[in-house]
């Protein structure tokens, strides 16, 4: 397995994380802060800022794999590292602030009521930054979603008939 390969396995980890914890901050505040609602919003809010450092951690050897690679495009690289060093940050302190919400929340403190809107809030930050980091880091290898790509396919191949004749 090469570095490429192991941050391409890596990195979807805080994106899909970060989805799910959204989705479970929303059921914590829905709830009113139940306990387990919470657990598992916190659980996926480290699992998240846990994904985010290992694909961040992975993404310098990768770049080291791919950069003299006739495709590569140093521009690219740079954009995507950038965003996913403000993702990985928002990620690990929505993960911290999620610790707390739950921490406070199994202590019977009322104080887990602002915390866990702050850790929904950080969740939704998070996931927006996930999906405009994954969007640059896509762009590296995928051209197709570039800014400018063409909007239709490739034209078909001269000689090719795709329409059946009605002779």
């Amino acid at each position: 397995m090469t570095d490429a390969h192991l941050h391409l396995l890596v990195n979807h980890l805080p994106i899909v994380g970060a989805a799910l914890s959204t989705l479970l901050w929303g059921l914590a505040v829905v709830t009113g802060g139940e306990r387990g609602a919470l657990r598992a919003a916190a659980i996926a809010a480290v699992f998240t800022g846990v994904g985010a450092a290992a694909a961040q951690l992975t993404g310098e050897p990768a770049e080291e794999a791919v950069e003299r690679l006739p495709w590569a495009d140093e521009q690219l690289m740079h954009e995507h590292e950038e965003r996913a060093e403000a993702a990985t940050v928002v990620a690990v302190l929505s993960g911290l602030v999620g610790l707390a919400a739950w921490a406070v929340a199994e202590k019977k403190d009322k104080g887990h009521v602002v915390l866990t809107g702050a850790a929904l809030v950080g969740a939704l930050g998070t996931a927006g930054l996930m999906g405009w980091t994954g969007q640059a880091g896509g762009q590296i290898r995928h051209d197709e979603i570039r800014d400018g790509a063409p909007a239709t396919g490739a034209a078909a191949p001269e000689g090719r008939e795709d329409e059946e004749d009605d002779d």
